[in-house]
């Protein structure tokens, strides 16, 4: 139901997709469309176990609630969904911007860090791979 088939826009040239099934984010990244986001909230019940409270004027008190009382969160669930969007996007950007755009890494090629990472060490150096016939594989399958 995700699989959204790419296309290039006629009129603006951009890559789209034809369907946004996705919600415009895959695998994690923004495929560029429109990011819908579908959310659900379970009614908040009333608890009929007896729990302690404390009153406006400061007396403790137990309270045990009866019947239905269930408020509704919907006119608060809205504001709450669209700012906490809003922060993750926001929060994404900023690490986007953070770590490639804001402080440029003006040491020499040799000293900068590999972006593939160089924390991962094999024992006794890199595995050779080797073939049948005792020598190295060459993976170089389409030049002759």
């Amino acid at each position: 139901d995700h699989n959204d088939e790419f296309y290039i826009d006629p009129e603006t040239g951009a890559t789209r997709t034809v369907t946004n099934r996705s919600g415009g984010i895959q695998g994690g990244i923004s495929n560029g469309e429109n990011i819908v986001i579908h959310v659900a909230f379970k009614p908040t019940s009333t608890i009929a176990q007896l729990q302690k409270t404390v009153t406006r004027d400061g007396t403790e008190v137990e309270l045990r609630g009866k019947g239905r009382h269930d408020p509704c969160v919907l006119p608060r669930a809205i504001p709450m969904v669209e700012a906490m969007v809003a922060l993750t996007l926001v929060d994404a950007i900023m690490c986007q911007k953070a770590q490639c755009e804001l402080f440029p890494n003006e040491a020499p090629l040799e000293q900068q860090p590999n972006p593939m990472g160089t924390t991962a060490h094999r024992v006794g150096g890199p595995r050779e791979a080797v073939g049948a016939g005792g020598g190295k594989v060459d993976l170089k399958i389409d030049e002759e």
